[in-house]
């Protein structure tokens, strides 16, 4: 029988260690750093660009990567291979290791627990335990900014840990033994005013009143002088307490009672630490101002389980209120809401006050509730208020707390705090269904219980009834209930069991609505949007009616939502005209437009002239905001019978869209969406469309499928759109000069100047005009003083527009024709100004373009180190976008700087991948140069037949399109010919 092997550990809380069999096992540098970083991000994939970065400070070698993977391997060979493991894009430390840091953190959480429940001997136990395990600082013996966030978060755990195993020898009498302890940790830590406080409270109980005053005005001076600081309100609260000898720690008269109402807390209570931290945290404050009484409102839609969370955390705090605790339900969420006067009764009663003795009325009954509780620590909790005026009459004074729950929001409430509750995320979703319906059978279909949580949206109360539901069929799986939840029209029927019922949660705040606002709602119910800007003054107003009322849910990002559940009960409730739906997607198209008028790109014409109503950061930012919302609404009235207004507001995203390539792919569906209705649009709206289709299509590698649609627009546009005949034209050349179909490509360019010519055509236009021009005159000759004069041109007409972002386009393309004519300085000039211009407009994608140009310009002027830089970031960033002509060039480019450097095996390598993703782009004559640079590595090589197969190939291409690389490449095929007939390999392919 073999023996059982120790759990491989791995220890960071000080030298960071790994320990196999039980026994450290010597790491080299690097092994050491690589175990530590992905140790700090326990639980996390750490990407391998990120390893390189921070294994080599910024300063990767060559072959990073691979080493990278080298160091994996080494340590995977000490420790087994469950060590470390592999996650695309990186790696991340695997299940089966121990780490200390995640031991030490668990103890202290289940400490944290222990003192929570009243066993502060237990919590003193786990913290010492957990506080051994440090042998020094959190990775001390490592340098690399990858731990810094870590370390630094051990660091004050470990703190926090010191404190709380502090509190809890507090709260077991041992206060004499931790003086001279605290003073030595205060004398360490002086600005920590937690243990200030903690050995104030030491010499307090041992009858040491002036030495823990003394104890506060030593850091009272040091805060001052040192940092211009005041103590904390805690610690000014603890100090003021002791100068007046803890009168409230005083026993109450005798004659009141001490209730205890706060009814039993659920057992299957799970996730909401957040929120919970946060709620205890609320409640162990304590006012400053004499008198005033702290007030908590949570807040939630209804069946977010405000309840459960308030009781779980006021049963946790009743300590801190000796006084005792009151609870009501106030009815807020049903047709009859209790009565404050009869609330107060049975409060008043419940605090010893006799039945004859409680005034007739409320006010009266109010004042003697407040004098009641004067000078009191008593927990209030006023479970679904309906409103403020329900809940004024009920606060007590201080220092009592009162605890409220409600969908109403109390907004009216001056001094209240409130903690909105949301629904629960999906793994404690996950856990809540776990509890109610066994974790085997959430095991076993977990894929099928995650579309539950998705159906139920998350709310506790949909939740729970699912679980419960599954509970009591223990045959029903959990796929059949969620292929029922999945019929909309029936979801709120299967979402009702007994007494627990979702439609009815949200029909008394349905019904509250002012007729304006319901209506508001259920025309947002009809649409497929999830979320809607509140700054839209027409609904501004009615918004905030429904978040007020948890009909919506506000964020911070100026947007609220609606639930699913909400929607479906919303559409239930009213039935909005077609009409209506459709007067409010025409004022989210004339948002669209206006914003559209504000960006610095004017690539697509318009049909009729618009006032911007915002700057173009604004513009960007709100198209950012509705990108989804306006493809959604574009569906919508696809649905609607109303592909006109359809196909207006998909074309109005077409600035934002360019200047925002990586959504190209998503609008492009959009455009294709509506001109499969072509009977329902006029002929502008459908030219706009063909005109945006295309462009999307040329810039996403569809040439053959913009063709088509050039033509279409170019020929419906005649006599009414020429501007759109313009670009339909200039488009048309740009593929046919992507195909190297130059002379049709030319042909079509003076077609398009031809219209130019005879029409009022807009700055914008012919500034892409003369842009296009000079990139068809520039881009495969060297030398040519026109293209210069057509983008100089261009710029003027695009400056004067406004159009920076066409600006940025002309200084890269006459940063490209300088790097032809061998101008490297002027060629990084305008580059460098082309990369500022699209930083500033957050054009990523274009940008990066910029700075591949400007890479290939460093290559070819001999800074190798420069290109080879660029080149890293670049080709990272075209990876991550997953921009496959930007993938290829970037390694054709590294490619020829390897061949430069002698590594033409490499070079080979590179250049085979260039050229296999370029043969997929439909652009040529970028496949050609990767072609004949791959022809140079082969010869290099001695592989002259296949550089001889490679550069006629190429060759072929760049006579195609009358390129000037043809001439260089022709006399290098003279070259490598009679080798190629020589080749055993061309002799003989056998």
């Amino acid at each position: 029988m073999q023996p059982t092997r120790e759990p491989v550990r791995v220890s960071v809380l000080g030298p960071v260690e790994l320990i196999v069999d039980g026994s450290a096992v010597a790491l080299p540098p690097l092994e050491r750093m690589l175990l530590a970083v992905l140790s700090a991000h326990s639980g996390r994939i750490v990407a391998v660009d990120r390893l390189v970065d921070g294994l080599w400070d910024g300063r990767p070698p060559a072959g990073a990567r691979n080493r990278v993977q080298a160091l994996v391997a080494a340590l995977r060979k000490l420790a087994g291979p469950t060590l470390i493991t592999t996650r695309p894009p990186g790696y991340l430390v695997g299940a089966a290791p121990v780490l200390d840091s995640r031991e030490f953190a668990d103890e202290v959480r289940l400490a944290g627990r222990q003192a929570a429940e009243a066993n502060p001997r237990l919590a003193v136990d786990l913290l010492t335990q957990a506080l051994a395990r440090w042998r020094d600082d959190a990775f001390v013996d490592v340098r690399t900014s990858l731990v810094d966030f870590e370390r630094d978060r051990l660091h004050e755990l470990r703190e926090h840990a010191v404190e709380e195993r502090f509190e809890a020898q507090l709260s077991l009498g041992l206060h004499r033994e931790l003086v001279p302890e605290l003073m030595k940790s205060v004398n360490d830590r002086p600005l920590r005013q937690r243990l200030r406080g903690q050995l104030m409270v030491a010499l307090q109980r041992g009858g040491r009143e002036a030495e823990a005053l003394a104890v506060y005005r030593a850091g009272a001076r040091l805060l001052a002088d040192e940092h211009g600081l005041d103590p904390g309100p805690e610690l000014r609260h603890l100090h003021d307490r002791i100068l007046a000898e803890d009168r409230a720690a005083q026993p109450q008269p005798a004659r009141l009672y001490r209730p205890h109402q706060l009814p039993a807390v659920i057992g299957d209570f799970v996730g909401r630490d957040r929120e919970l931290d946060r709620l205890r945290s609320m409640l162990a404050y304590t006012p400053e101002v004499a008198g005033a009484a702290q007030v908590i409102v949570v807040v939630g839609l209804a069946g977010t389980g405000k309840t459960t969370l308030a009781l779980r955390a006021a049963h946790e705090h009743r300590h801190r209120f000796p006084a005792g605790s009151l609870f009501a339900d106030l009815r807020g969420n049903t047709p009859s809401p209790a009565d404050p006067a009869a609330v107060l009764a049975a409060f008043l009663r419940a605090l010893g006050v006799t039945s004859q003795a409680i005034p007739p009325g409320r006010d009266e009954r109010a004042a003697l509730y407040r004098s009641v509780l004067a000078d009191r620590r008593t927990l209030i909790l006023l479970d679904s208020a309906a409103s403020a005026a329900q809940v004024r009459p009920l606060l007590p004074p201080g220092p009592n707390t009162t605890l409220i729950t409600t969908t109403a929001g109390l907004g009216a409430l001056s001094g209240a705090t409130a903690l909105p509750l949301d629904v629960l995320p999906l793994a404690d979703g996950l856990a809540l269904l776990a509890n109610l319906a066994s974790a085997d059978r959430v095991g076993r279909e977990t894929r099928a219980a995650e579309q539950v949580v998705e159906l139920c949206g998350g709310l506790p109360l949909a939740l729970r009834i699912a679980g419960v539901r599954l509970a009591e069929r223990e045959t029903m799986t959990i796929a059949h209930l969620r292929d029922r939840l999945r019929v909309e029209r029936r979801r709120l029927d299967e979402l009702s069991l007994g007494e627990l019922d979702v439609r009815s949660s949200f029909t008394v705040g349905f019904e509250r609505l002012r007729p304006a606002a319901a209506r508001l709602l259920g025309v947002l119910s009809r649409t497929s949007l999830r979320s809607f800007s509140t700054a839209d003054p027409d609904d501004e107003q009615l918004l905030d009616q429904l978040c007020r009322a948890q009909m919506l849910t506000a964020y911070g990002d100026g947007r609220v939502r609606m639930h699913d559940l909400v929607r479906l009960h919303a559409r239930e409730r009213a039935e909005p005209a077609d009409d209506e739906l459709v007067r409010w997607y025409e004022r989210l198209l004339r948002q669209a437009e206006r914003a559209g008028a504000a960006l610095p790109c004017q690539h697509f014409p318009v049909t009729h002239a618009v006032t911007p109503d915002r700057p173009a950061p604004a513009a960007l930012a709100w198209f950012e905001q509705e990108r989804e919302n306006l493809t959604a609404a574009v569906a919508d009235l696809l649905a609607l019978g109303q592909a006109d207004l359809a196909g207006r507001l998909a074309y109005a995203m077409g600035r934002f869209a360019l200047m925002r390539e990586g959504h190209l792919p998503e609008w492009a569906d959009t455009l294709r969406a509506v001109l499969a209705e072509p009977a329902g649009l006029t002929v502008p709206t459908r030219v706009s469309v063909q005109l945006a289709l295309a462009a999307a299509a040329r810039m996403t590698d569809r040439i053959a499928e913009a063709m088509p649609l050039l033509r279409a627009a170019y020929r419906d546009g005649r006599g009414r759109l020429p501007e759109h005949q313009v670009m339909a034209a200039l488009t048309y050349a740009l593929c046919s000069r992507h195909r190297g179909e130059m002379r049709t490509s030319e042909a079509v360019l003076g077609l398009a100047f031809g219209r130019c010519a005879g029409q009022r055509i807009a700055d914008p236009v012919i500034g892409y005009s003369l842009l296009v021009a000079g990139q068809h005159f520039g881009q495969f000759q060297r030398h040519t003083p026109f293209s210069h004069w057509l983008l100089q041109a261009a710029d003027e007409f695009l400056e004067r527009a406004g159009d920076s972002w066409g600006q940025a386009l002309v200084h890269e393309t006459t940063g490209v024709v300088y790097r032809q004519d061998g101008n490297w300085p002027l060629a990084a000039e305008h580059l460098g100004r082309a990369i500022a211009m699209h930083r500033g407009l957050g054009d990523k994608h274009s940008m990066t373009i910029a700075e591949q140009a400007l890479a290939s310009v460093h290559l070819a002027a001999g800074e190798t180190e420069a290109a080879r830089a660029l080149l890293a970031r670049v080709s990272a960033t075209f990876r991550d976008m997953r921009y496959a002509w930007g993938q290829g060039v970037s390694q054709r480019l590294l490619g020829n700087l390897l061949l430069d450097e002698g590594e033409a095996g490499r070079a080979a390598d590179e250049l085979e991948s260039s050229v296999a993703i370029l043969r997929g782009c439909q652009k040529p004559f970028t496949l050609a140069r990767s072609l004949a640079l791959l022809a140079r590595a082969r010869a290099t090589l001695g592989e002259h037949a296949a550089a001889v197969t490679l550069g006629r190939e190429a060759l072929a291409i760049f006579d195609q399109f009358a390129a000037e690389d043809a001439v260089e490449l022709r006399d290098l095929l003279r070259t490598w010919e009679p080798a190629g007939a020589r080749d055993p390999a061309a002799a003989d392919p056998q």
